[in-house]
């Protein structure tokens, strides 16, 4: 039997807002690797998304409305549209037609994103701030080498201990 911590104040959530019905142990589930591919890439896109809007906002901070540029996100877009994947970014309007402030961007299928977890990292150089950069290209590369073992049909003893090494980093 093990215990999960009660919510408090945020602190050791771990995504858990009531103690699980059924209690399996870990070797006892199987892996979805689809909707990790399809959740994790969703928050990293959505991330990277945001990234470009800030980016933007704070260099259009100054400036007249008439004169704001979306350059960093339309940059984005283009970067992702040249993986291959067709790909936009839209402000969501009000219900008197104006602009929001949020942001809406497509969904992308399975394939799409297959696609860009394997071309994506390599090309945000210049796309993303230049202080996070490398960070996030990590965290995508990082991803990309968990997922492929994950989707590995026999994966050797070797890949299986660098999966456990890389997930808990």
């Amino acid at each position: 039997m093990f215990q999960i911590p009660r919510k408090k104040k945020q602190e050791n959530k771990f995504c858990c807002d009531h103690e699980p019905l059924l209690h399996i142990e870990l070797d006892h589930l199987v892996l979805d690797e689809l909707h990790l591919l399809l959740r994790i890439l969703d928050v990293l896109v959505e991330n990277l998304v945001k990234d470009a809007l800030k980016w933007d906002q704070n260099e259009n901070w100054d400036k007249r409305k008439s004169q704001h540029k979306n350059e960093h996100l339309n940059n984005l877009q283009a970067t992702i549209r040249s993986c291959g994947v067709s790909f936009d970014i839209w402000e969501k309007t009000n219900a008197d037609g104006k602009g929001s402030g949020q942001y809406d961007f497509t969904s992308l299928l399975g394939s799409d994103k297959k696609k860009l977890l394997n071309e994506l990292p390599t090309k945000l150089n210049g796309i993303i701030q230049p202080d996070t950069v490398e960070v996030v290209k990590t965290i995508w590369e990082k991803f990309g080498e968990i997922f492929s073992t994950v989707t590995c049909r026999n994966p050797s003893t070797e890949m299986i201990n660098d999966y456990f090494k890389k997930a808990k980093e």
